[in-house]
């Protein structure tokens, strides 16, 4: 080239920024590495992190991935991202309490079209304090800016966490009985499921985030929408040290229904409905979109974040050890001989 010649092609012209990524990075890096303890052998910066698992004598890990989904677009909307960081890790967490491991791992993943460092730094803080919080060592992520694939303002958001436990510790549905009762632990609401259906009720109804419809109770539709996704670390570990619990089932996309037969070795459950206190929010989307309730429970966890199936007699005990520990619990139900959910 000339003394007078520009470049005619560059990552930047294509789209990616280096810069923007690494100003990213520069944001997150105290509140990554505030969630490393002793454990943490080599954590963020490195093409992988290493954490300890001394101490264990036979050690399985559990593994689970998934997404913030179209919420997303009530934080993009909104202009609020924490709370999607805060969505992913509690997520995953609860995924992986359901098997009998604890959370010890975290990682994120954020793409965009364009990379806004300010707003990608927010949402892994989000996801930092949530693993602070839980004792949970968020190791690494990554940050992809791939224009073309994603429109301008369009982002996604993806959480992988690890849990160990020893084998004996493990839950996986065989020491389930017929008569066995089930505890439902309060959601804070509709954490990270149903998220397109309940965009579309607000839409066709004409309301905007900073509406304040009654049944929220003084709440902004914005701030309903994106009250993060509740984590069960501390509650799990009271319940398991109080009763035995035969097996855990997270109550994501697919409510009570679609997510407690993951967890009962081929039996069933007989749920009460009233059984337990629903959140104004669902009522809302029931009677704005004109909702069937077979719908409801099919797309919502109606109120109920995580299912806890405990030995008969035993669900008293469960609920007021939960309640102790601060997270509104119910018996809600029985596991019966033949498969399926029945509602009565």
């Amino acid at each position: 080239m000339s003394a007078g010649d520009s470049p005619r092609d560059s990552y930047e012209k294509a789209g990616v920024s280096i810069d923007r990524g690494e100003r990213a990075v520069e944001l997150m890096k105290e509140s990554v590495a505030a969630t490393h303890g002793p454990r943490v052998v080599s954590g963020a910066g490195g093409f992988a992190g290493l954490y300890s698992l001394a101490g264990y004598t036979d050690p399985v890990l559990a593994s689970t991935i998934d997404g913030v989904g179209t919420k997303v677009m009530v934080a993009r909307e909104t202009g609020r991202y924490a709370s999607i960081g805060t969505d992913i890790a509690n997520h995953c967490m609860n995924d992986v309490l359901a098997t009998g491991a604890r959370p010890v791992m975290f990682l994120d993943y954020v793409a965009s079209g364009r990379l806004d460092p300010e707003a990608v730094a927010e949402v892994v803080r989000g996801a930092a304090d949530a693993c602070g919080r839980h004792g949970v060592a968020l190791m690494g992520g990554e940050t992809a800016e791939m224009p073309g694939l994603y429109g301008d303002g369009d982002f996604d958001v993806v959480g992988c966490c690890i849990g160990a436990c020893e084998r004996t510790e493990a839950l996986d549905g065989s020491g389930v009985r017929p008569g066995d009762e089930i505890v439902g632990l309060a959601a804070s609401g509709l954490h990270t499921n149903g998220y397109t259906l309940a965009r579309k009720v607000v839409a066709d109804a004409g309301l905007s985030w900073k509406d304040l419809p009654e049944a929220l109770g003084g709440r902004t539709l914005g701030e309903e929408y994106l009250e993060p996704h509740r984590a069960y670390v501390r509650e799990v570990e009271t319940l398991r040290g109080t009763v035995e619990v035969r097996a855990l089932a997270h109550v994501t996309g697919g409510g009570i229904q679609g997510n407690l037969p993951r967890v009962l070795g081929g039996l069933g459950a007989r749920i009460q409905t009233g059984s337990w206190e629903e959140p104004g929010v669902f009522g809302m989307i029931r009677s704005l979109g004109r909702v069937p309730e077979a719908e409801m429970r099919r797309v919502f966890n109606l109120g109920v974040g995580m299912c806890a199936v405990v030995p008969q007699g035993e669900a008293g005990r469960a609920v007021e050890a939960l309640r102790s520990s601060g997270c509104r619990a119910w018996r809600i139900g029985e596991v019966l001989a033949d498969a399926g959910v029945e509602f009565v």
